[in-house]
């Protein structure tokens, strides 16, 4: 979980707006003029903005909701994460919220959102609503992270039914129970040498007025139990030793062997690609998408 303290400025005099009402051919190809634009939400009884690019393809479109780390922002995670490269081959709607205090409420972390109680599982619901309500969706939504955002991921899919999948990096389950009973895919990474939030929820590293209070085994059970786990089964593809779990809806958790706070496929991840799902962007996407498909 790298200390970033850039702060990105949504909504800016220049920034396009996600229109109030759907275009009339919103699910053609170029019913947006703009792929770049600025969404505002009503949320907890205040605004909250986040950045919307819409993809040049016809709809329907699945949403991906793609989530900043601790002390980051929107922008710098949609660079850093790949999505930014990849959102014309997605055909998907992708957002990249703001976190309150560039941190998340994800239920025991972190920082000034939990202190505050900021709630980031109404922002995330209300931005696809307003969706619902301008844009061609298919119904799919893919919640993804790094770190505190993807604790947040986690805990949204938990508390919300608006996940159909999440992708998580990093950060695991920081909630006592997960609520939500409906099993959909998930597919989690893990460097077994993070500094900033080990596998086994001890405090480290540059955070440790962060400490986490429930460490990854806690959400595999979490996530077992949730998706009727009946087998499992591990496999080791270059840096990657994933375990896959089969049940009503599939799990997949892969530990990066050496891999510390980075996200697989970034400059900074992981070089061995002999496996799909050393990316965590286009290869975590194809994964999903295929689990998707086989679910109907």
């Amino acid at each position: 979980m790298r200390l970033l303290f850039a702060i990105v400025a949504l909504g800016a005099c220049t920034q396009p707006h996600v229109p109030s009402e759907r275009p009339a051919n919103a699910c053609d190809a170029g019913a947006f003029t703009r792929s770049e634009m600025v969404l505002t939400v009503e949320a907890g009884g205040k605004q909250r903005r986040a950045l919307v690019w819409m993809p040049p393809g016809p709809g329907p479109h699945p949403v991906v909701v793609n989530l900043h780390e601790f002390r980051s922002n929107p922008r710098q995670h949609m660079r850093y994460s790949g999505w930014a490269d990849n959102i014309k081959e997605s055909n998907a709607i992708v957002v990249a919220p703001d976190g309150k205090y560039a941190v998340w409420n994800a239920g025991d972390c972190c920082g000034r959102a939990v202190d505050k109680h900021v709630n980031d599982v109404v922002y995330l619901d209300a931005i696809i609503d307003k969706l619902n309500e301008v844009a061609c969706l298919d119904g799919q939504v893919l919640a993804t992270g790094i770190g505190n955002g993807a604790m947040l991921a986690h805990m949204w899919s938990c508390e919300s039914n608006k996940p159909t999948a999440v992708v998580s990096v990093g950060g695991s389950l920081q909630w006592k129970e997960c609520r939500n009973d409906t099993p959909i895919p998930w597919l989690h990474y893990h460097g077994d040498q993070d500094p900033f939030i080990p596998m086994d929820g001890s405090p480290k590293g540059l955070v440790k007025q962060e400490k986490m209070k429930w460490n990854l085994d806690h959400a595999v059970t979490s996530w077992k139990a949730r998706n009727q786990i009946t087998a499992e089964k591990t496999v080791a593809v270059g840096d990657l030793r994933c375990t896959e779990y089969a049940g009503a809806a599939p799990a997949s958790v892969c530990i990066v062997e050496g891999g510390k706070d980075t996200w697989p496929g970034a400059p900074d991840g992981i070089v061995d690609t002999s496996s799909a799902l050393g990316n965590a962007t286009r290869g975590a996407w194809a994964w999903v998408r295929q689990q998707w498909s086989n679910n109907g």
